[in-house]
C-alpha cells in the first residue's frame, strides 16, 4: 500500500547535488541525526525526503494516548523551567 500526502508547505531549494556513477546521493548535513527517511514522489518526478524516526512498538501506546503524551510534555516543560520537587521513594 502506497502512501499519499498532500504538500501545502513552501519549499526552498538549499543546494544542488550530483549523483554517483551508481547513481547515489550523499545528503551530508542535512539530515545530520536520522538514519531513516521516507520519500515521496509526485506525478512531476518531484522527491519529497521526509526525514522519520522510529520508536519501539512497546512505546507505541504514549503517541496514541493523548492525555498521557500532554502530560509528558507538560512534564518535560516544567523540568526545563526548573519547576521540579524531589521524591523520596522509601516515603510512598
Amino acid at each position: 500500500m502506497q502512501k499519499s500526502i498532500k504538500i501545502s508547505d513552501d519549499f526552498q531549494e538549499i543546494c544542488t547535488k550530483t549523483m554517483d556513477d551508481r547513481n547515489r546521493l550523499t545528503l551530508g548535513e542535512i539530515f545530520k541525526g536520522y538514519k531513516r527517511v521516507r520519500l515521496f514522489m509526485n506525478d512531476r518526478g518531484e522527491v519529497l525526503l521526509q526525514p522519520i524516526v522510529e520508536i519501539p512498538a512497546s512505546e507505541l501506546w504514549l503517541f496514541q494516548n493523548r492525555d498521557a503524551f500532554e502530560s509528558v510534555q507538560r512534564g518535560l516543560k516544567e523540568a526545563s523551567e526548573g519547576k521540579i520537587t524531589k521524591l523520596n521513594l522509601d516515603e510512598l
